[in-house]
């Protein structure tokens, strides 16, 4: 499954994305988690990974 989201420029060296809401579907809402990026270079390819924080909770 692909999704297509909006890249935006927020200062100089940084830029934002959205996450669609269905690949968020599977999270607990109460608890809070970190983004996980990793970037492989053999595919030359970016994937991310969704981390629950260690005692996050709202």
């Amino acid at each position: 499954m692909k999704f297509k989201t909006k890249l935006w420029k927020r200062s100089q060296k940084s830029f934002a994305t959205t996450i669609p809401h269905i690949a968020l579907l599977a999270m607990d809402e109460e608890k809070e988690y970190d983004v996980v990026w990793e970037f492989d270079k053999d595919s030359g390819k970016w994937t991310l990974e969704l981390v629950e924080k260690k005692g996050g909770g709202k």
